[in-house]
């Protein structure tokens, strides 16, 4: 009797977690923006970035995740 007690605690508990995992997950993803021409949606940012590369001077490089111009040999 007391694994059968033991089994019915698990699923009681463990069924409100499930559920609500299962409803979260589908409002939780994130949809694609209509971006302009020129532009990518960056799906972890949600937001619509440049597809062109910045004109960096010499000696740097484009970072396409902060958009902006990096000397080389920097993250």
């Amino acid at each position: 009797m007391s694994k059968l007690l033991r089994t019915a605690i698990v699923a009681a508990v463990s069924a409100p977690i499930a559920a609500l995992s299962v409803v979260t997950a589908a409002s939780g993803a994130a949809q694609p923006l209509n971006c302009p021409p020129g532009q990518y949606w960056d799906p972890g940012t949600n937001t619509c970035k440049n597809s062109v590369p910045l004109n960096c001077a010499p000696g740097q490089y484009w970072n396409p995740i902060s958009n902006l111009c990096r000397p080389l040999g920097q993250v």
